[in-house]
């Protein structure tokens, strides 16, 4: 690399380092000076350190990034039991915030400018969310974390092995459509539970019905209509949510028409 272009790459990390360390340096904003692991400066340089390992790996020893990563761990882990002694603080966040700092500023360097990038806002974004994920744990039951695990195992586990062609007269069984169905059934109706109890008991159904009617409006109606019998003081709002799906079926028709065959849409 040029002279220029390892100056480019170093701007990156930096800008990289700053972002993470705005967020963590807000987060511990009420400590005195000097009482924290690290900051905005701290992870600024810590990004730096990866990109200037990287250059130097480039040009010397390709073992100098993982060396320089040794020694960085070593460090936040002695400045980490300093923390844990004084503040009794046992989060390990800064750590392994710091640690993807690194990581991520040697990865710039290489030449992986948007996966750098895109991680480090993604990553500043899970650590400035802490309220709002740690809100909607809370508020998480247990039945409805088991429900999302089994939304999983059908969807992303039990989906994709099954085999996708037909068997037995005219090729009419096909056992990956058919769980297809399963798993847009079950996600819709897991969808209208959560609109309902995050949207409210008057929106929830309409909310589901317009989202639920771009794939499948039949579902949709099947799974309304089930709710209707558990809350039977709903069914009003249950049945706006059913014509809302069966309306929005239209519009998805005239959509898949216009980008199929755009002539035959006029």
């Amino acid at each position: 690399m040029t002279e220029l272009e390892n100056f480019k790459y170093l701007g990156i990390t930096l800008a990289i380092g700053l972002l993470i360390g705005l967020e963590r340096g807000w987060h511990t904003r009420g400590r005195d000076e000097g009482m924290r692991v690290a900051g905005l400066r701290t992870y600024g340089m810590i990004c730096l350190l990866g990109g200037l390992s990287g250059i130097l790996a480039q040009q010397a020893d390709p073992f100098l990034v993982g060396f320089a990563f040794l020694g960085l761990t070593s460090v936040l882990l002695i400045a980490y039991s300093k923390s844990v002694d004084k503040f009794e603080d046992f989060s390990i966040t800064s750590i392994i915030a710091s640690l993807i700092t690194f990581i991520l500023g040697a990865l710039t360097v290489f030449g992986h400018i948007t996966l750098a990038s895109a991680s480090a806002v993604v990553i500043t974004s899970l650590l400035g969310f802490k309220p709002l994920l740690h809100g909607w744990m809370k508020k998480l039951e247990q039945h409805e974390l088991d429900a999302t695990l089994k939304l999983l195992l059908i969807s992303v586990v039990m989906l994709p092995i099954l085999p996708d062609q037909g068997y037995g007269p005219w090729a009419a069984f096909n056992p990956y459509q058919i769980w297809w169905m399963v798993v847009l059934i079950a996600g819709i109706s897991y969808l209208g539970y959560f609109a309902i109890k995050i949207v409210g008991n008057q929106h929830g159904p309409v909310l589901t019905g317009a989202l639920g009617g771009m794939v499948s409006s039949t579902a949709v109606t099947l799974n309304l209509s089930k709710l209707s019998t558990q809350y039977p003081n709903m069914e009003n709002v249950l049945a706006a949510g059913i014509l809302t799906a069966c309306a929005t079926m239209f519009a998805r028709t005239l959509l898949v028409t216009w980008v199929m065959n755009p002539a035959l849409s006029r």
